[in-house]
């Protein structure tokens, strides 16, 4: 029988964190955004703000991370054979995500049965959106390509990398960084680890109290989210989100699944463990704010290798583009199905393989830019996507958190699949961990003022639905 805790000893960030408040938080925001359209360069202003705050603390920590856990690896049984199942399950595992959205989106028929209006919308939405833009796919030269270039990848001044801030480039350097550090003689870098410690402990601390701001953040960013691409953007749209959100939410089950099989735990203990930085994740404008969260969850609460959680964790957001392999296939079928274009079983795995290809080649290529690369996979098939991709720039900041979701429980997954048992050592465990369960009561006054409230809430959002509705008839 688990603890349980009465309302008054239920601290704040249990409640600002908790999954339906900020669910609320976003209805909330939404509602917002589509009363004041006008209002969207402000908030974007605000959302910009905390993102830059969240990436001052959390890329450091993110590099911190991967040091200790490069420190921490030599002690790790087999560690070099288990790196390299990590690489290759996970290289794997972006395959079958744009196998599973392709699957959503042909189940589904994304973007197929449009009507004519629809259609004829969704292009005055894209003129209206595009205003401004100049783009060319292919440059002023016929014969000019665009070769993948992995040369910035691979830093030659660790320094001059920290100062340029190219996450991918600053972490492939920190590895080499630890890695040589890793292999010196026992003892030699122990004064500067003691350091590195202190700053580690101070900017999880620092996140987590930026985190505490995630309600009021996620209100913001789907006010700017709704704002920007408007209400009609995203019914239009409707299939394609329901296909990838659909696909996301089918492999996120499957991640967890494989975690509650390797470790022999029902679901709800994994959830409730694994409850925070899957909430930071969906919400947060940054997918580095769940990486301190995930290491606690993973190590601490579930008990895998503190040093294969330190290492890879930090990685999964930047070089496991899972979610965006997901993105670029249920793309390539809603285009496919726009235009009538039939495609053939070899088309499909084409899709794939492309959707694959054009995932790893977004690895240096970070928010709305990454949804270009879309022309990569819809090129083989002469399909443009010129035509709808202002309305998916819109739209794209909706996506973005399942789709570093995605690249988090499948680097979970991964290190479940090889952790073969390995725990971390008692003493690394720096706090006592059990699941709790919250018990709120009530007394009738308050649960009459909160229903009234919820009345008043749902009232409110109809009203706006049926004005939104005269609206657009009118």
């Amino acid at each position: 029988m688990y603890p349980q805790v009465t309302p008054a000893s239920i601290p704040f960030k249990e409640i600002a964190q908790h999954p339906a408040v900020l669910l609320g938080m976003v209805l909330l925001g939404g509602w917002i955004g589509t009363l004041f359209p006008a209002s969207a360069p402000l908030l974007a202003a605000v959302t910009t703000l905390y993102l830059s705050l969240i990436q001052m603390a959390a890329l450091p920590f993110m590099i911190l991370a991967v040091y200790f856990g490069l420190q921490r690896m030599p002690a790790v049984p087999g560690a070099g054979p288990r790196l390299v199942k990590m690489v290759l399950m996970s290289l794997l595992a972006m395959l079958l995500c744009a196998l599973a959205g392709l699957l959503a989106a042909g189940i589904l028929s994304a973007g197929g049965g449009m009507s004519p209006a629809q259609v004829a919308a969704l292009g005055k939405l894209t003129l209206r959106s595009e205003s401004g833009i100049v783009m060319s796919m292919y440059g002023t030269d016929d014969n000019a390509t665009a070769p993948l270039d992995v040369e910035p990848l691979v830093p030659d001044n660790l320094f001059a990398v920290l100062a340029y801030g190219s996450v991918p480039s600053v972490l492939i350097g920190v590895l080499c960084f630890g890695t040589a550090v890793a292999v010196q003689a026992p003892g030699v870098a122990s004064p500067l680890s003691n350091i590195f410690e202190g700053i580690y402990r101070a900017l999880e601390s620092l996140v987590n109290r930026f985190n505490s701001l995630l309600p009021l953040a996620a209100c913001v960013m789907a006010a700017a989210a709704t704002a920007t691409a408007g209400v009609e953007a995203i019914a239009l749209l409707g299939s394609f989100l329901a296909s990838f959100f659909g696909a996301a939410l089918a492999v996120s089950a499957l991640a967890l699944g494989i975690i509650c099989r390797r470790l022999k735990q029902p679901l709800p203990t994994v959830l409730l463990a694994l409850r925070e930085p899957i909430t930071v994740c969906l919400f947060s404008p940054a997918a580095v704010a769940a990486v301190p969260a995930f290491i606690q969850g993973l190590s601490v609460r579930l008990g895998f290798s503190r040093a294969l959680v330190e290492l890879f964790m930090p990685i999964a957001p930047t070089f496991i583009k899972a979610g965006e392999a997901m993105f670029f296939a249920v793309l390539a079928i809603f285009i496919a199905n726009l235009y009538g274009h039939p495609l053939a079983p070899g088309d499909l795995a084409l899709i794939c393989g492309l959707s694959w290809a054009a995932a790893l080649w977004s690895v240096s290529i970070v928010g709305v830019k990454s949804v270009l690369l879309g022309g990569f996979v819809l090129g083989s098939f002469g399909l443009p996507l010129e035509a709808v991709l202002p309305v998916f720039l819109l739209v794209e900041v909706l996506c973005e958190g399942a789709r570093n979701l995605l690249s988090f429980l499948i680097s979970s997954a991964v290190i479940a699949l090889v952790a073969d048992d390995l725990y971390i050592n008692i003493e690394q465990i720096s706090e006592a961990w059990r699941p709790t369960t919250l018990k709120l009561a009530f007394s009738r006054k308050q649960a009459m003022l909160a229903f009234l409230l919820l009345a008043l809430a749902l009232f409110t959002v109809f009203c706006a639905g049926v004005g939104f509705g005269l609206h657009t008839v009118f």
